[in-house]
């Protein structure tokens, strides 16, 4: 027995620890499904292409690979195609003679001629170009006309033979004056042109589709020939030029010539050549491969996912997220060293965002957790700590302000922080350390000695401090305080709310300190955040209805059913519906609760109907809900939402002694009447305003409380009791139900009496609605032969 009363609260606190981390996981995973959401959006917009960018030039500075040697660029430092310098045209022929000698494999003449003042030039330069045949492309140019259109810029000059051309787009720049991407070929004025970057590649594709330039070659390291060098009118005794044979030569102008400059990543006025270059390179080494936003978000998004369902514990999470953030530059440099390009901005916006959602849940909790007037933590924070660090030894104690209340009201705003913070400042008087906790008239704190009687002593010494007044605004206040202790034994949140519980039955005259018992499971601290519960578990249906039928005496049939509420919290298991409804009546969502559970059992009845069974639907009304109209509108706008037949619906008025004005209450009663719904007076019998009620307030049923019917076969008083009020509902003309009937036995003796309705376990328990869809009247209990 002792192991068992052991095990069972660990197995409370494992279930409830298993419900809170549930409950955290699946607010993180929503908080990184926001974040995503927030990424893709800007991602859609390209928001962040221009940071993207700047990602790629990093990438782009340490891939630091090698060219692959394949692709020569000559390049002059003058320009070649000015028409007044026609002599220079006797220098590209010439480079061109020498590269035509040196066996070169193929040529792109990346400059555009057009006619000279000197048509001997022009003639030397075309048959120069026609010499090479085949080997040679010439290079269109597209560039950005004056009215921001593209302008194509081409060889003009009479070759004899046909020469192939591609194109080079100068038009295609992103963000800090970049290539990023090129296309395969080009259509210009309804022509198809080949890139360049294709044709140095050897890559035959005539779509127009893009493709990524990757610019981590070694800019260095790319073959590069002085086009003076070339022709042989520099040497230089210690430069060997770089071999052409069977090599792609491109013939351009180098960054020195006005408007020939172009920045790459390394390099901001490289020749503009190089562009089309890199795309040669990029494509001869299958480097264009492109990890864009959204699929390396989802990445890093699976990751992070992963590593909050793994990361069970703070201290894992903390190090699954390092792990994630890590995850981020690793990747940035070993797709740089394989060639990919990503998109990392929005994989960082992502972190960035769901860091944000965490900082501010966290941020909120912490307010929650602190009282604003006093700026001392909340009990709640106290009951968090316990369960976060799993403090199982030690004592909690609660101190019950005494005449709190009345205290306040005679305090002006200012003051009453300072009268709880003059408390707290005598509760450290021993410990100046001591961490306080309050809430309302309560104040907590944890103890850490294991030795009750060692407590006990310690509160009895801070009584007598409190023995002598405070000084609030200029008067002295006496001051009364209780205590409430329990050992943190179990499950420390139900032990807390024992402490709770236990100052709470305090009194400064004949118990001031009280010591909960081992084993209560009084947990006043749920009340604490009642509301938020309630709604959630309503939300997630751990509140739900259950249906005890009500059968008709003198048919034997299924007449309606009562819509019972229940509540199966994961942590607590299931909750005392008294328990839960009084708490929801103190904390104001009688109304909410009420409003869900006539949504839930007009929707039932109406799927009942729909099945054939024409029965009537009963739920209970707090008599605290028949102060005003609201409940008349409530009413009246689930039944319309349900399309639920009111006079089918009956409501049971529960708790009539607490009626306090029977003209207001009566007036809406007779509201809800108009409605057509049937009125119900619930566990009639008992309360001393029971009879009055039934007097004053407008009742077509009557229901005989379950302590009369269940106990009239045994005793002779309830049996009379039962019997004058069967009498007294025929008189007056409404329906009777007798509830609480247990012993199949007693049926034939309510049968005598003229109940004309019963419900109770001798028939059935409350059931779920699939069940009482099942529910076969064929199988109810039969009365004796013959009843006394």
């Amino acid at each position: 027995m002792g192991e068992t009363r052991t095990s069972n609260p660990a197995r409370h606190l494992l279930a409830r620890t298993r419900a809170l981390i549930s409950g955290r996981l699946l607010e993180r995973l929503r908080h990184a499904t926001w974040a995503s959401l927030i990424s893709l959006a800007m991602s859609a917009v390209f928001l962040l292409e221009p940071l993207d960018q700047f990602w790629w030039l990093f990438q782009s500075r340490i891939a630091d690979r090698d060219p692959s040697g394949d692709v020569v660029f000559v390049g002059s430092d003058q320009p070649l195609n000015d028409p007044d310098l026609s002599q220079q045209r006797y220098k590209v022929a010439a480079a061109l003679d020498e590269l035509d000698r040196r066996g070169v494999g193929k040529v792109f003449l990346d400059v555009t001629f057009t006619a000279s003042n000197d048509p001997q030039a022009d003639q030397r330069l075309a048959r120069a170009i026609a010499d090479l045949g085949p080997r040679i492309t010439l290079v269109d140019h597209a560039v950005e006309g004056a009215n921001a259109d593209r302008v194509l810029r081409s060889t003009t000059l009479e070759i004899p033979t046909s020469v192939t051309r591609v194109l080079s787009d100068e038009t295609d720049r992103h963000w800090f004056g970049n290539a990023w991407e090129l296309h395969y070929s080009y259509n210009i004025d309804g022509k198809q042109f080949r890139s360049l970057g294709a044709a140095i590649a050897g890559v035959e594709n005539d779509s127009n589709v893009p493709f990524s330039v990757d610019y981590g070659f070694n800019y260095q390291k790319i073959p590069t020939i002085p086009l003076d060098e070339l022709i042989g009118k520099t040497q230089s005794a210690t430069r060997t030029s770089p071999d052409v044979t069977g090599k792609a030569v491109v013939l351009g102008h180098t960054n020195q010539v006005t408007g020939s400059q172009q920045p790459i990543p390394g390099k901001y006025d490289a020749p503009a050549a190089f562009v089309d270059i890199y795309a040669g390179e990029t494509l001869k080494a299958g480097y264009t491969a492109y990890l864009r936003g959204p699929v390396f978000l989802a990445i890093i998004a699976a990751l992070l996912c992963i590593a909050l369902i793994l990361g069970n514990t703070r201290k894992r999470r903390w190090a699954a997220y390092a792990g994630v953030v890590a995850a981020v530059p690793v990747l940035l440099v070993l797709t740089a060293k394989l060639g990919i390009r990503i998109d990392i901005s929005y994989a960082l916006a992502f972190l960035v965002a769901f860091a944000v959602f965490r900082s501010r849940t966290r941020w909120k909790r912490r307010i929650e957790l602190i009282n604003s007037e006093t700026g001392l933590p909340k009990i709640r924070a106290l009951e968090a700590r316990l369960v976060r660090e799993n403090v199982m030894t030690g004592y909690v104690v609660i101190a019950k302000i005494q005449n709190y209340e009345r205290v306040l009201k005679t305090l002006q705003a200012n003051e009453k922080s300072s009268y709880v913070l003059k408390l707290v400042d005598r509760l450290r008087a021993a410990d100046p350390k001591l961490v306080v906790y309050n809430d309302g008239h309560h104040l907590g704190w944890h103890v850490v000695n294991n030795d009750v009687e060692d407590v006990v002593e310690h509160l009895e010494g801070l009584r007598a401090i409190f023995a002598a007044p405070i000084k609030v605004g200029g008067f002295s206040v006496d001051v009364g305080i209780t205590f409430g202790i329990a050992s943190l034994e179990g499950d420390p949140p139900a032990r807390l709310a024992a402490a709770v519980a236990a100052a709470e039955e305090t009194s400064e005259a004949h118990n001031p300190i009280a010591i909960a018992e081992t084993g209560t499971q009084t947990d006043l601290l749920w009340d604490i955040s009642l509301r938020a519960r309630i709604d959630q578990a309503m939300e997630v249906g751990e509140i739900y209805c259950v249906y005890q039928p009500k059968i008709d005496l003198k048919s034997k049939s299924l007449a309606g059913v009562e819509a019972l509420v229940r509540w199966h919290d994961p942590s607590r298991g299931f909750i005392s519906p008294m328990h839960f409804i009084q708490q929801c009546e103190k904390a104001g969502r009688m109304e909410h609760l009420t409003r869900y559970v006539l949504q839930s059992a007009c929707s039932a009845g109406q799927l009942l109907h729909s099945r054939g069974r024409r029965i009537t639907m009963a739920i209970n009304i707090s008599a605290t809900l028949l102060g005003d109209m609201r409940i008349v509108s409530v009413v009246r706008t689930i039944l319309d939402a349900t399309s639920f037949d009111p006079k089918f619906l009956v409501l049971e008025i529960t708790e009539t002694a607490r009626i306090t004005d029977y003209a207001a209450a009566g007036s809406v009663l007779e509201e809800l009447r108009t409605i057509g719904v049937k009125i119900s007076m619930d566990d009639f019998g008992v309360g001393a305003a029971s009879f009055e009620a039934f007097y004053e307030l407008p009742f077509d049923e009557l229901k005989i409380d379950r302590l009369f019917v269940s106990n009239m076969a045994q005793n002779s008083k309830a049996r009379a009791i039962v019997a004058s009020v069967a009498a007294m509902g025929h008189e007056a003309r409404i329906t009777v139900v007798a509830e609480g009937l247990e012993n199949p036995q007693d049926i034939g003796l309510l049968e005598a009496i003229g109940c004309q309705q019963v419900q109770g376990f001798a028939f059935s328990r409350p059931i779920s609605l699939t069940n009482l869809l099942e529910y076969n009247e064929a199988d109810l209990p039969k009365p004796a032969a013959k009843m006394v």
